[in-house]
């Protein structure tokens, strides 16, 4: 015997089925490094290098994005992600930036091995200040081979424009990680032989 369904029990379900369709987030937007050319090609003679390591600030290190407001106040970006791990991230692309920089061959990518005597590079990156003209980082990197670091990057200040959305502390990343690989490639150039424009 078949009893009809309640009119009130079918809105209801409907009115449910409303709800639950409602309550979908706003959608997740990702964001990546990219990499940027270089404005000279070092003549360089020396060992092969690879980029081992980068170690970003501890506040940056997560999936979501942060920013700084000029008063030290830290802001995380729920809908805005990066695309990746952003230590891997930006391992990755200091490791384009260094091909576009060092003459072929000269780069290993990550994780291939590294040969005998080959550079192993690590990076480490502080974020020291945040205002309103942007932000000020402190970078410094060191080169070691068979265990034994061999050379090390002096401290270098890099300073980027203001980076108040996430789309602008992508691009302000990305163009901090080509800087300093302007200058690595420029001290290994330099500790090899002369550049050439």
């Amino acid at each position: 015997m078949n009893q009809p369904i309640p009119l009130r029990n079918l809105l209801y379900v409907g009115l449910c089925i409303l709800a639950i369709s409602g309550c979908r987030s706003a959608p997740t937007r990702l964001h990546s490094l990219r990499t940027l050319p270089a404005q000279v090609t070092m003549l360089y003679a020396g060992p092969a290098v690879r980029v081992d390591a980068v170690h970003l600030p501890a506040d940056m290190d997560r999936a979501e994005i942060t920013t700084r407001s000029a008063a030290g106040d830290l802001t995380i970006h729920e809908l805005d992600h990066w695309a990746a791990s952003l230590p891997r991230m930006a391992q990755q692309t200091l490791t384009a930036d260094l091909v576009a920089r060092l003459p072929p061959g000269k780069v290993i990518l990550a994780p291939l091995d590294k040969p005998d005597h080959a550079l192993g590079l690590n990076v480490v990156i502080l974020r020291s200040s945040s205002d309103a003209k942007g932000a000020v980082f402190m970078a410094s990197w060191q080169a070691s081979a068979d265990n034994a670091p061999t050379r090390s990057g002096d401290l270098v200040t890099l300073e980027s424009d203001a980076a108040g959305t996430p789309s602008e502390v992508a691009d302000r990343l990305s163009e901090l990680l080509a800087q300093l690989a302007d200058r690595i490639a420029a001290q290994l150039g330099q500790s090899a032989g002369s550049s050439s424009p």
